[in-house]
């Protein structure tokens, strides 16, 4: 019998502990670049800070400005912008350093960034 209410008392105690803390974003440092679509030259390039919680993602530009995708239902790396707008996400190519870009191809251009 104590066992059993010793073991109640240490589930109840996790349970308490699950849902007394916060669901925290992934967020951080990056750098992004915007390509408006047939350009090879960046139409906008700095520091950004890139953020997904449960699937939602947040750019926001060292400027203030910010871009929000809401994933798709049943649709991976498929997201709608602020406006409706289709999304897709893709990687880019590593780099000398390994590294790839992670990028969000939009109607009128792609985000770039690097360090999400």
């Amino acid at each position: 019998m104590k066992t059993k209410v010793a073991l109640i008392g240490l589930i109840s105690a996790i349970a308490a502990l699950g849902i007394s803390l916060p669901a925290q974003a992934d967020s951080r440092r990056a750098y992004c670049k915007y390509f408006e679509n047939g350009v090879s030259q960046a139409k906008v390039s700095m520091p950004c800070t890139f953020s997904m919680r449960q699937g939602f993602v947040t750019i926001t530009w060292e400027d203030g400005v910010s871009d929000y995708f809401r994933p798709i239902p049943n649709r991976p790396f498929v997201y709608t912008d602020e406006r409706g707008g289709l999304v897709y996400q893709q990687r880019g190519e590593e780099d000398a350093n390994g590294e790839s870009a992670r990028i969000f191809k939009m109607e009128n251009g792609s985000i770039y960034i690097w360090g999400s």
